[in-house]
């Protein structure tokens, strides 16, 4: 018999500090918890998988799954884990979950859109960006709190509208930890656009944006001052830049990169499940050994 754990009450190499405030996060709910959450699944006291969840952007009811690992010849529990995950967080107030799938797995991209129904609501594409000329005309703003509304207006207005239930921030969630920077007009009075960099080693930076779409040729220079200021805190690190299609300026942002010679990393599918919608019950997995674990920040 499966058995599905906390990773905190298992044995594990989480040290004592890191097993103490993964009890503390456990305990917590939804709207308090400070970090990802993993569950283990068990099978005579033998690990055959684990998934990691983590809050999208600090939000208190999406949530992203970020790894699943499963053991060789153990891919049936995919189902149990993640039905467990979803009607665990769904008591406790979730509503939202996603995914990013690499097009080109194959095997996770069946689990999850054929034996988990999950939807595919868009795809998100990932370049890196190497050495650009350090001189640029734009300067962007630092982000300001008391902005923050006008900030997530501006953000959610430019997302498909098919797809602002699923991705639609509120205010609280640009509270998020990352470098935050503005982009205004001349007169400052209208936001033009808005980037965040997040990290989570300090060593590989990913922007996240949301760009007018009558400034699309900005972004090239609001990349520019972004590494300028990264160059102050880290003389060596990785910059890497999303673009997400559910923004309707996708298309164009795209041929900007490959124009300007960004060098493309990933395409990744991306597939929801929310409250509204059944997970399938059948289980047609076969053997198979099947990892994913998604590297960059949401």
């Amino acid at each position: 018999m499966i058995e599905i754990k906390n990773i905190v009450f298992t044995s594990n190499n989480l040290g004592c500090i890191k097993c103490f405030l993964c009890f503390i996060n456990y305990l917590l709910p939804l709207r308090l918890k400070f970090s990802n959450e993993s569950f283990v699944a068990l099978y005579n006291k033998e690990k055959q998988g684990l998934i990691t969840l983590n809050k999208d952007s600090k939000s208190f009811s999406r949530f992203k799954i970020t790894k699943l690992i499963l053991e060789e010849n153990s891919s049936s529990i995919a189902l149990q884990l993640v039905n467990y995950v979803i009607s665990r967080y769904r008591a406790m107030g979730a509503n939202s979950f996603y995914i990013v799938v690499d097009e080109n797995q194959s095997d996770m991209l069946n689990i999850f859109k054929n034996e988990l129904n999950f939807r595919h609501c868009g795809c998100e594409y990932l370049y890196k960006i190497n050495s650009v000329s350090t001189s640029y005309p734009l300067f962007l703003k630092p982000f300001k709190k008391e902005n923050v509304k006008e900030i997530c207006a501006f953000y959610n207005e430019n997302i498909n509208s098919f797809n602002k239930f699923l991705f639609s921030r509120q205010p609280y969630q640009f509270f998020n930890g990352c470098f935050k920077y503005v982009f205004y007009n001349d007169e400052k009075n209208k936001i033009l656009g808005y980037f965040e960099v997040a990290t989570k080693n300090n060593i590989d930076y990913y922007i996240n944006f949301s760009i007018d779409f009558a400034y699309n040729i900005y972004l090239i220079d609001a990349i520019k001052f972004i590494q300028t200021k990264l160059k102050q805190r880290n003389k060596n690190f990785n910059l890497y830049i999303k673009v997400k299609d559910y923004f309707m300026n996708s298309k164009e942002i795209l041929t900007i990169l490959k124009e300007n010679n960004a060098e493309f990393i990933s395409k990744g599918q991306i597939l929801a499940k929310d409250y509204y919608r059944e997970i399938k019950q059948d289980n047609l997995f076969r053997n198979a050994k099947i990892i994913f674990n998604d590297p960059t920040v949401a």
